[in-house]
Order: structure tokens, then C-alpha cells, then sequence
């Protein structure tokens, strides 16, 4: 419970210092500027720092960026001009913003008190909600401030924010507006960072303990603040900051793209089970890669075949849609294993060498073990160790009971 009020203490001082920041940062601009430049209107984020804060901010946590910044631009707007705000500076939108904040503050202060598993289901809806959240920023959110970083630079340096382009395309077109360029670059930006945060809901979703939940959204709920607390000091350090970030995510995106796909599918599947066991095929059923299986990246998504000499082979496609692959699944022990939420494969090298796990099935193929075995000629399957468990203790309790019962005829 106090690793969750630390996170949620976290979120208001970034609540605060960000709101204090960008207050800050207008009234400066609006002092400095002569009269007939000022204008009531101007979205937070025009200065160069200010915006690739925003983006950076807004990627790490979409909704919470958003409905931020909207509420603050609606309570900073004369009353006059409020009516004429972009939609999300409007109530209903950073309202419903901070409502659906509020319900996720509720359900993790009561995660900490139930188990882990009993939450699941939530996280899984809040996974989808970071993925819409994600969908409107990138397309109604971060190229407005695009645009305002663009106009700041053009109202700066008005020589410099074309690019000749008279020789290039033959005369047709004197010159290319540097907006074209930044706006794009702002959303990839955007979405190198998002789909890296939001590998911690897919973390979130997987890990069976609500403390390492708690633990994965404060830090982070802690690079926001780190990025709102810079910001306030030192713009250009911040935005320093964010550019660092931003490289780094560039680094890590191929794996958390992996990892973004496959908790969205193993969500699906679990939030929608009725659709996972119409599009369930036992015989070439769909897998991810776990371990290292020939060089390939954890979380690379295929399905498990069966090959002509009746090997069993992985078939997948490089990035999803380029050519088709196949890898044999290594000599020895195969073995499907009955996991609580969904099957695995596991792969003995001998009987005596302990088992190692090499794919992971989708949930929907819950109940299939024995085909899926059967159909690629495995070697059988077995329980989890957890299931081995609670089946261990069902019938530690059934012994209990029995004694003082009739006993049975013949002993």
C-alpha cells in the first residue's frame, strides 16, 4: 500500500510541477512579446524545449499528458475563448481523462490487497486503454504542438525554416516548409517512446504479483516527474533529457514492439475468450518464442508445425510480413505443459538435463494440450508446477475429509 500512495504522490507533484511550468513559461512569453503579438490562444508547447517536452511526457503516459495539458490550457483561457479551445482543452474530454486516472487509482490502492491474479483482468482493460490513448494522441495531440514548435521557429528565424527545393523538384516548388518535416518526426518520436513505456503494462499483465505492478508503474511515474522537475529548472536540459530518452527508445523499440504485440494478443485472448477458441487451430497452433530458439528474439510471434519427416517446426515471418521462415524445434524431450492461463513447450535435451521453456502458446489453447501434442508428435504433456501444486493440496484436503467416514467395502 505505501509503494502505491508513493506513485500516486509521484503523479500529483507531476501534476503540479508541470501545470506550475507551463503557467510559467506563458506568462514569460506573454511579457516578453509586444502587445499586438500576443495571442490568447497558443497551445502549451510552442517553445522548441516546452514541445519536445510535451511529446516526450505525453508519450510516457498518454492520458494522463493529455487530459494534463487540456485542463490546464481550459483554466489558463480567458472565458471568452474557452468555446473555441481544441477538444481535448474542453471538459468533456479531460474529464472523462481524469475519471478513467481516478478508476485506475482505485484499482491498483485495492490490488495491493487482493492477489495479483484477481487483478489481471483490469490491467488488461487498461492496456487496451493506453493503446487508444496512444491512437488519438498521435493523431489529434502531437502534431498541433508539431505545429506550434514549427510557427515558434518561423516567427524566430523566418530565413531558416525553408528548405530550397527550386533545383530539386525541377522549379515547381521554391521551397518546403519545414512543418512538413517536424510534424512526422514528432510522431515517430512519439510512438518510439510510447510503445517502450508501454511494455510495462504488458510487464504489468504478466507478472502474477501485485507489488511488482506497483513497482513497474512508479518508476514510470518516475521519469515523469524527473522529466517535469527538469523542465522546471532548465528547459533545454529537459529537453536534452527527452532527446536521450527518445534514442534510447529508439534502441529498444524492436523488442518492445515484440512485447506490445504479444500482450495485446494474449489480452485479447483472455478478456475475449469466446473469439480466442473460434480462431483456436490445434494443429498449426500460434506461439511465441521465450528463450533464444536459433538465434531468434524472445516474444517473436509464429506457429508450431509439423514437417514433412514429421519434425516440429516453428514457421515465422521477419517483421511480421516480410519472407516466411522455418525453424526446427531442437532434438530431445517435448513436452506441452499446462500452465494456469495458457499452455507452454517445453524442450529436455535428456531425461536427466532439466526442462527449459521455448515457446509460450496463446491462452486460447487452454484445453489443448493433449491435441496439440498429438497432432505435432510430442512426447506428452504434464502439469505446471503450480498446478502440480494446487492439485497436490486438493487432495491433501480430500484425505482430511475422508477420515471419519464410513470406509469403503474391502478395506
Amino acid at each position: 500500500m505505501k509503494t502505491v500512495r508513493l506513485f500516486w504522490g509521484l503523479l500529483l507533484i507531476l501534476f503540479t510541477l508541470g501545470s506550475a511550468s507551463l503557467l510559467a513559461e506563458e506568462v514569460k512569453v506573454e511579457a516578453e512579446a509586444p502587445p499586438q503579438e500576443k495571442k490568447e490562444n497558443l497551445l502549451p508547447g510552442v517553445a522548441l524545449s516546452q514541445g519536445i517536452t510535451e511529446i516526450t511526457g505525453v508519450a510516457i503516459s498518454p492520458l494522463l499528458g493529455v487530459s494534463t495539458v487540456g485542463a490546464w490550457h481550459y483554466w489558463n483561457a480567458p472565458s471568452a475563448a474557452r468555446g473555441s479551445l481544441p477538444w481535448y482543452c474542453q471538459p468533456w474530454a479531460w474529464g472523462t481523462g481524469l475519471a478513467v486516472l481516478a478508476l485506475c487509482f482505485l484499482k491498483d490502492s485495492l490490488g495491493t490487497a487482493v492477489p495479483g491474479v484477481l487483478k489481471k483482468p483490469f490491467d488488461m482493460v487498461e492496456l487496451f486503454e493506453n493503446k487508444a490513448s496512444a491512437l488519438v494522441a498521435s493523431g489529434a495531440f502531437v502534431p498541433l504542438v508539431a505545429n506550434q514548435m514549427a510557427a515558434q521557429l518561423k516567427a524566430e528565424h523566418p530565413e531558416g525554416l525553408a528548405v530550397p527545393a527550386g533545383d530539386i523538384l525541377g522549379g515547381t516548388l521554391a521551397f518546403i516548409d519545414l512543418s512538413w518535416i517536424m510534424v512526422p518526426a514528432a510522431v515517430i518520436a512519439f510512438l518510439l517512446v510510447w510503445v517502450c513505456s508501454h511494455a510495462i503494462n504488458v510487464l504489468i499483465i504478466l507478472s502474477p504479483f501485485s507489488t511488482v505492478d506497483a513497482m513497474l508503474k512508479l518508476a514510470r511515474t518516475a521519469l515523469l516527474a524527473l522529466v517535469g522537475v527538469v523542465y522546471a529548472f532548465a528547459p533545454w536540459i529537459a529537453a536534452a533529457l527527452c532527446l536521450a530518452i527518445i534514442a534510447l527508445a529508439a534502441f529498444l523499440a524492436p523488442a518492445a514492439m515484440r512485447l506490445a504485440i504479444f500482450g495485446a494478443r494474449y489480452a485479447s485472448d483472455i478478456l475475449m475468450p469466446w473469439r480466442g477458441r473460434k480462431r483456436a487451430t490445434p494443429e498449426t497452433p500460434h506461439a511465441f518464442t521465450l528463450g533464444r530458439l536459433a538465434g531468434l528474439p524472445p516474444r517473436t510471434g509464429g506457429r508450431l508445425i509439423l514437417l514433412e519427416d514429421g519434425t516440429p517446426a516453428f514457421r515465422y515471418r521477419r517483421w511480421c510480413v516480410l519472407d516466411e521462415r522455418i525453424i526446427p524445434m531442437p532434438d530431445g524431450l517435448r513436452h506441452v505443459e499446462k500452465g494456469i492461463l495458457s499452455p507452454t513447450l517445453i524442450h529436455q535435451p535428456s531425461p536427466e538435463e532439466e526442462g527449459r521453456t521455448l515457446l509460450i502458446f496463446l491462452p486460447r489453447y487452454r484445453g489443448h494440450e493433449a491435441s496439440i501434442a498429438g497432432t505435432l508428435k510430442l512426447h506428452g504433456t504434464r502439469d505446471h508446477a503450480i498446478v502440480r501444486g494446487f492439485s497436490a493440496v486438493r487432495a491433501w484436503l480430500g484425505e482430511m475429509l475422508r477420515r471419519g467416514k464410513k470406509p469403503l467395502e474391502g478395506t
